[in-house]
């Protein structure tokens, strides 16, 4: 027996039948791409709570064709209009076909395979059935669907037979588009049983005429609202706000626990409208579902015959158990093998009651197959015999691995990348035989891979067939070695810990502590649960495991110096040991001077780029000495680290070492992580630079089919001498270390990291620049000589050299908030000015007036962003009013007619919308509708109809600013010099559709100038597309770029926020930039700024120091990237650890950050440490770590005038401190302790 999924789009009021209750601050639906095109803001506002059936056909929301009223307690009427109807090229086919009304029962919807329907899926399926389908034939246009009616038939015919009315069960879910986050991209909503389904309905004719079939089956089922043969998850009772921010926030986070989420391996299950499930699959929802309900009866947040539905559970997972049997993957292994028909021939058998369900099929098909027996169709008969003798020619351990895999509902890729050694080879963590998986068979789960067009085999498939239901254990048992007789096997308890620090790895943890990874082990979805003890994982995790080790960690001083027990992958830690080892030997090892006049070769760097440097002026003579040191300090060493925050200019010390003669006679290569940081590098120092991946992908150390970076392949390079790889905050260990391993370090003579520590940690393991640079920083303070000379490899850069006029720019005194280095005195004022203009100005204004390179604006909902969007966007492009769509195009850089200049594709840089996250009303998708519906309407509307052609579930027209989101090598064609070429574009880049000929789009990408690549056009339901809409991008997919305007939405709140996404998105604005904060006043940004909303702080490392987060010391933290005092608090500086310490010991009470607002002069400053005196007045102590530099001490000079406006006094109401190349003066400060505590 099969089952049955189908898409629903989001709604706000459970799909009850009505138009949603706020049909525009929904923009979950507009996922789906019928909605997106179809839906009409205003109108929908209008019938807003309207039931469907009350509602004329022509203006009913597009929603009801994704299932929107799938809990409609009334019947209605839905009319069908076939899409080919008013089509030229089609009118003798579909000309005639009427509109079709169908009554809509109550409790019912359509179930939609469009996944059958596609040519190309069609042709596979038929290849796997006994007998032909109807002659395909091409529509008369660029379509993907199957055309000829008959065929149409057959397919939904062959889909459908397979569902049992009054026993399959049916499964809604929505895609990413729903309000749980962006990290759930498949969503189970309810589940129950379908009662009936309506076969086939055909479009209305005139007598005589030729018909078609519609796609949607109507089907009935058993939901609702207080029944008990199936149930909705409630999830709106849980967003539903209640009054109370505290009771709001722990429904969100008991959220999480009644999530029931597909699992990896079965998204295409979920994702082309409705499919055609296997009960395996469905058993691991059912499994889910069953504890969600058990989490929501413990909640108590809603009330429901909830015991009731468990009942209901446990029969329908007793049921389906005995349905699976023990050996669902029969069908894919046997096809791997190359019988063809296998699924046909089980389900044929299946269907007669030949091979009963909990049945060993085993005996039965190697009857068929060894020629004993008769099939049951002589369709089979040939397929049979051509695959006689591969059967008859295994060997007894390899035709045990072939039933071993049979037990696992495997695909049918997976089942072939598992027998072919080839396939295996490429496609696992490590080798591993036929041999070792008959002893482990859990192995195929810790090292499976998967690919692009198929994912990994998960633990709880394999789980399921070591572990199956007791009546299937009893009729079909596993012979050993590979049988599993508890629950607690060590087999499989190693499994769930591999899977668990897998998935701790994606999230950029190298290692967990044991009690979180205990945690994380009882929170895997499996069926019977798993448990694990420290006991456990100390008796059984031993020095010499193969995969897993256990490591202790001393834990920091502030926590008493306790141990902290960490498991990690040995992979992760043999990395780790690699990258200590190499970093640590090549920052202690020093080179000869190259003897280079750096300030003459910066100069000329400088001014290469376009820039202007006057000796005159304090800030550039600064900078400038500060620069031509960093180069004599970063080549001579052999592994050496640049680091500054923006505008200090680590581009042009790039710049300067290409111009010495000196390392340019034996080679600079030039790395960069991302495609669109290479091509800016390559800009800026006028060299050729490689992204990462496409080096490795040329040594044979990249897999492209999986975009992962290999630690083996070709020889080593062994070319140029200098590597220098830039954005390196954005490397993973994985990338670093495949990065060494692909370099012949015996050759390399110099290799210099530069980046900026403060941006975002990578998307992946660790954060091992991060970890170089405290590192090093932490050399600098050892008393040993080892580490002291290894601190000389660290150069950094402070000066910033972007400015106003003679005053900094606004946006790096606001971006130096969110670091960890020194930042300028004054640089929270700057929140402080923006909030006081804003209010001053309507609404926005920059931080220091109309001539800033910073404003904020504030808003509170949708539509208020999306018009306060426009006014910012026509201020910022210079267009003439906010809908100025030609003002846009010429933003774009695009030519009067509407044409990308061969010549100029910057266009695509010169502004961008940043937010937080995908989704949400205030998400890049919704944002990217916007602004499309905007400023590409024209085109839009053109796609839409006879001949016009879009790309994907974005509809990308012509003229649309697009990213590349996979790496790959791309055909296209040089307009310059007249030739095809293939060249390697890369994850990153951003560019702009420049033209469409013969079904296919011709992207122009931001330098790439005069040449075109092309993608081939797919469906708008085409999953995994190559470009997407570029608009509004997330914060992670702009770092590394950089654009002229930058407009940076922030939300009231969001679970992604943190210090570093902001100093991010700060960063990425070279002129202007714009804050769009939600609400009313500047608490979100003020917040952000706190170290304990730092991400990478959060990551779990163990590289150099134990870099491990720690629950029981509050908010967890790394120790060694956050500076802790006594009391606890999170501090920005060592300095600051310091004098709060003495404080602290000197029992004086103070504050940390205190807001202190002005009482003459306007505006709120935070100083370092606040003490309030006796007549409650404020005593305020700054400390100054950066004097010498002329833009720190220009900042403090406007906050003493500050507070003297305010009536402080230095040495009575306001006290500082100052560091000197000794650091800080013990004595000096006991003196201000003692003289702040005689005032108090």
């Amino acid at each position: 027996m099969h089952h049955l999924t189908v898409r629903v789009a989001w709604h706000d009021n459970a799909w009850n039948g009505s138009v949603c209750a706020d049909p525009t601050g929904n923009p979950y639906c507009l996922d789906l791409d019928r909605i997106r095109i179809g839906r009409k803001d205003a109108e929908e506002r209008m019938l807003a709570l309207r039931p469907f059936a009350e509602i004329d056909h022509d203006r009913r929301p597009p929603c009801v064709a994704e299932s929107g009223a799938f809990m409609n307690a009334e019947p209605w009427i839905r009319q069908f209009d076939h899409p080919y109807t008013k089509l030229r090229d089609t009118a003798a086919t579909h000309g005639h076909l009427r509109r079709t009304p169908v009554k809509v029962p109550e409790y019912s919807t359509f179930a939609v395979p469009f996944a059958w329907m596609l040519r190309e899926r069609s042709a596979e399926i038929e290849e796997r059935l006994p007998e032909a389908l109807a002659p395909d034939e091409p529509p008369p246009f660029p379509s993907p669907w199957v055309f000829p009616a008959e065929r149409q038939r057959q397919l939904l015919d062959t889909c459908f037979r397979r569902i049992t009315p009054g026993s399959s069960l049916v499964v809604f879910y929505t895609k990413s588009g729903h309000p749980l986050g962006d990290g759930i991209n498949r969503l189970v909503v309810g589940l129950g049983r379908i009662e009936t389904m309506r076969g086939i309905i055909e479009y209305d004719v005139p007598s005589g005429e030729a018909t078609y079939p519609l796609w949607d089956r109507l089907i009935s089922h058993s939901i609702r609202q207080d029944g008990v043969e199936g149930f909705l998850l409630p999830y709106h009772a849980y967003l539903a706000p209640t009054g109370s921010p505290e009771e709001d926030e722990r429904r969100r986070e008991l959220l999480n626990e009644i999530a029931v989420v597909p699992d990896r391996g079965q998204m295409l299950n979920f994702s082309y409208g409705s499919e055609v499930v296997s009960s395996d699959a469905l058993l691991a929802v059912l499994e889910q579902s069953l504890a969600a309900v058990r989490a929501i009866i413990r909640h108590g947040v809603v009330a429901g015959p909830w015991l009731e539905r468990e009942e209901w559970l446990n029969a329908r997972i007793a049921e389906t158990w005995a349905d699976r049997g023990a050996f669902p993957g029969s069908g894919a292994v046997l096809e791997a093998l190359g019988l063809r028909l296998a699924t046909s021939l089980l389900y044929e058998l299946s269907r007669d009651g030949v091979l009963r369900p909990a049945e060993d099929p085993w005996p039965l098909l190697d009857a068929l197959l060894s020629g004993r027996r008769e099939p049951p169709n002589v369709v089979y008969a040939a397929d049979l015999a051509a695959a006689r003798n591969t059967w008859l020619g295994l060997p007894a351990p390899r035709r045990n691995f072939v039933m071993l895999l049979s037990r696992f509902a495997l695909t049918t890729l997976a089942a072939r990348r598992w027998l072919e050694p080839g396939e295996r080879a490429d496609g696992t963590e490590r080798a591993v035989s036929d041999v070792d998986v008959l002893a482990n068979p859990y192995l195929i789960a810790e090292v499976d891979l998967g690919d692009r067009k198929d994912p990994p085999v998960s633990l709880p498939v394999v789980d399921r067939g070591l572990l199956p239901d007791a009546t299937i254990a009893v009729a079909a048992p596993l012979a050993p070695p590979s049988r599993v007789d508890s629950t607690g096997d060590r087999r499989r308890v190693e499994a769930a810990l591999v899977t668990v620090l897998r998935a701790a790895a994606d999230e950029g943890d190298a290692l967990l502590p044991v009690d979180e990874v205990i945690e994380r082990v009882g929170k895997l979805k499996l069926s019977p649960p798993l448990t694990v003890s420290s006991d456990w994982i100390n008796g059984n995790i031993t020095g010499n495991h193969p995969t897993l080790r256990l490591v202790e960690l001393p834990g920091p001083e502030t926590a008493g110096g306790t141990t902290t027990r960490c498991l990690q992958l040995v992979e992760l830690a043999e990395r780790e040991r690699f990258l200590a080892k190499v970093l640590n030997a090549r920052t202690a090892k020093s080179l000869p001077s190259l003897k280079e006049d750096w300030r003459s070769l910066l100069l000329d760097a400088i001014r290469a780029g376009g820039g202007t440097v006057d000796d005159k002026i304090e800030r550039h003579a600064t900078a400038l000495a500060e620069q031509a040191a960093a180069l004599e300090r970063i080549t001579t060493r052999r592994l050496s680290v640049l680091v500054g925050p923006a505008g200090t200019g680590k581009t042009s010390v790039v710049g300067a070492l290409l111009a010495s003669s000196r390392l340019t006679a034996d080679g600079v290569l030039l790395l960069a992580p991302t495609g669109k940081a290479t091509v800016r590098l390559a800009q800026k120092t006028n060299a050729r630079a490689r992204n990462i991946a496409q080096f490795l992908y040329g040594l044979k150390r990249y897999d492209g089919r999986r975009q992962r970076v290999r630690f083996t392949g070709g020889e080593p390079y062994r070319h140029e001498r200098t590597v220098v790889i830039d954005e390196c905050s954005m490397l993973t260990e994985d990338q670093l270390t495949a990065v060494l391993k692909a370099l012949d370090l015996g050759h390399v003579q110099r290799l210099i990291l530069v980046g900026d520590p403060s941006q975002l940690p990578p998307i992946g393991v660790g954060r091992p620049f991060a970890d170089l640079v405290a590192h090093l920083d932490a050399a600098r303070d050892d008393d040993n000589a080892e580490p002291n000379v290894r601190a000389a490899a660290l150069a950094r850069l402070s000066v910033e050299l972007r400015t106003q006029g003679d005053r900094p720019s606004d946006i790096l005194r606001l971006a130096s908030l969110y670091t960890t280095d020194s930042q300028p005195v004054d640089a929270d004022s700057v929140l402080g000015e923006l909030a006081l203009n804003a209010r001053q100005d309507n609404g926005s204004a920059g931080a220091g007036g109309s001539d800033s390179d910073l404003r904020l604006v504030f808003w509170e909902n949708t539509r208020q962003l999306h018009e306060e969007l426009l006014n910012e966007l026509a201020l910022a492009l210079g267009m003439k009013h906010p809908q100025d769509a030609d003002g846009y195009a010429r933003a774009l850089g695009l030519t009067p007619e509407g044409w990308v200049p061969h010549a100029d594709h910057s266009g695509a840089d010169r502004f961008q919308v940043l937010s937080p996250v995908r989704m949400r009303d205030w998400g890049t998708f919704e944002l990217n509708r916007f602004l499309q519906s905007q400023f590409r309407s024209a085109e839009l509307r053109r796609a839409r109809q006879r001949g016009g052609s879009s790309y994907g579930p974005e509809e990308i027209v012509l003229r649309d600013k697009v990213m590349l989101v996979r790496n790959d090598r791309r055909y296209g064609y040089d307009h310059q010099s007249r030739e095809q070429i293939k060249d390697y574009l890369a994850n990153g880049e951003v560019g702009l559709v420049a033209r469409y000929s013969n079904g296919f789009f011709k992207i122009a990408f931001a330098g790439r100038e005069f040449r075109h690549f092309d993608f081939k056009t797919v469906p708008a339901n085409a999953e995994g597309v190559d470009l997407e809409l570029a608009y509004a991008l997330t914060v992670h997919k702009a770092q590394g770029s950089e654009f002229g305007s930058v407009l940076v939405v922030v939300p009231a709140e969001s679970a992604l926020l943190s210090r570093e996404l902001l100093y991010t998105a700060l960063t990425r604005a070279r002129q202007k930039l714009v804050l769009l904060v939600q609400g009313s006043d500047i608490e979100p940004l003020r917040k952000l700024a706190r170290p304990e909303r730092s991400e990478t702080a959060r990551r779990n490392t163990h590289l150099f120091a134990p870099g491990v987060r720690r629950s029981d010391l509050g908010v967890p933290f790394a120790e060694h990237l956050i500076h802790r005092t006594v009391r606890g608090e999170l501090v920005r500086s060592k300095s600051e650890v310091v004098i709060a310490n003495l404080l602290h010991a000197a029992g004086i009470d103070y504050r940390y950050e205190r807001p202190l607002p002005g009482e003459v002069v306007p505006g709120t400053v935070h100083p370092d440490f606040t003490f309030i005196d006796a007549a409650g007045d404020p005593i305020v102590w700054e400390h100054l770590g950066m004097l010498d530099r002329p833009g720190y001490r220009a900042s403090w000079q406007r906050r003493r005038g500050w507070y003297t406006a305010n009536g402080f006094v230095l040495g009575e109401t306001l006290f500082t401190s100052e560091e000197s190349s000794g650091g800080l003066d013990s004595a000096m400060l006991n003196e201000q302790i003692a003289r702040i505590s005689d005032l108090l």
